[in-house]
């Protein structure tokens, strides 16, 4: 179940399942009061599909003359988080943030997140603020980037995922897959078949899942299973595994990943060949049309100066 799951364009900012930002709290209110209160549904504005409450008509009629102005910074998010340093360790995200924890600087509404033990703000104020905002603005970018993408939350994405997710959008759905794979080192000798693909969101929604049935079932045993793929958000790239039924452990693939383009994604693991030798393995996604796509795999034997290429092959078409 996805929780607090947004409905608009906007669904990556920090707002409810009404696309209510700010908790129905004033934005106005936060300049003019130096406080957070509480918006009525009687003063309602919406600007770029986000929904604003307002206290007075005054404060509404203030808004809709400048709404920019008003705005949270980050959609929303928690100011210190989205712009943390990355050289600690902990990357930046989109944390919730408390809507009675904020500060106005430069004529500008930030918000930040506070729990029992933690204070953003306080840390933010005890810190370096020129840095955590520059850092804060160019991972937002990066987040709008993402969001205007595709128009609205995809099918079973967690609006709370990683938006670096987006990037399996053009391989999301039920797929006709015909296969091929080398049965040995020259490739004169290969394994075709036809699968059943299945790539989707997972885990709540914070991943990507995938499995493999080939047809016909008889052989299916042998090649079907599931694939697991989640984003490294500290090293910015995808780790995947594939877990084989009915195989030797050997079969198991762990694989590090990037996208190199939309529809595009590249990359390599340490394997062995059909005779126990390692080589190393490169996997790629590409897609053809909205409705098709290839994947590859690619053998090397001297550590990738030299390639065989299309070692393995798959052409995806969506199912209808």
């Amino acid at each position: 179940m996805l929780l607090n799951a947004q409905s608009g364009p906007r669904w990556y900012y920090n707002i409810d399942e009404n696309n209510l930002a700010a908790s129905g709290n004033d934005v106005v209110a936060y300049h003019s009061d130096d406080k957070a209160v509480a918006g009525s549904k009687s003063f309602q504005s919406i600007y770029k599909e986000v929904v604003y409450q307002f206290t007075t008509e005054a404060n509404q009629a203030v808004f809709e003359k400048d709404p920019e102005k008003y705005l949270p910074a980050f959609g929303g998010w928690c100011t210190y988080i989205m712009g943390i340093d990355e050289a600690g360790g902990f990357p930046p995200t989109r944390l919730k943030s408390d809507p009675q924890n904020f500060k106005i600087i430069n004529g500008k509404l930030y918000f930040f997140a506070k729990s029992p033990r933690q204070d953003f703000k306080q840390i933010f104020e005890a810190g370096d603020q020129e840095a955590v905002l520059t850092r804060a603005n160019k991972f937002w970018e990066s987040r709008v980037r993402f969001g205007e993408m595709y128009d609205g939350l995809p099918p079973g994405l967690n609006p709370m995922a990683r938006m670096e997710n987006l990037d399996w959008v053009p391989f999301l759905g039920r797929w006709d897959a015909n296969a091929s794979w080398w049965l040995d080192t020259a490739g004169v000798n290969k394994s075709a078949f036809t699968g059943d693909w299945t790539i989707a969101y997972g885990y709540d929604g914070y991943g990507v899942e995938d499995d493999f049935l080939g047809t016909p079932l008889s052989y299916a045993g042998t090649t079907n299973g599931p694939a697991i793929r989640g984003y490294d958000v500290v090293n910015k790239e995808w780790h995947m595994t594939y877990i084989p039924i009915n195989q030797p452990r050997s079969a198991t693939w762990l694989m590090t990943a990037k996208f190199v383009g939309v529809g595009h994604l590249e990359g390599q693991m340490e394997t062995t060949d059909m005779n126990g030798n390692m080589i190393l393995q490169k996997i790629v996604f590409k897609t053809k049309t909205e409705d098709s796509f290839e994947w590859s795999a690619h053998w090397s034997w001297d550590n990738g100066k030299t390639w065989k290429e299309n070692t393995g092959l798959v052409s995806a078409k969506r199912h209808h």
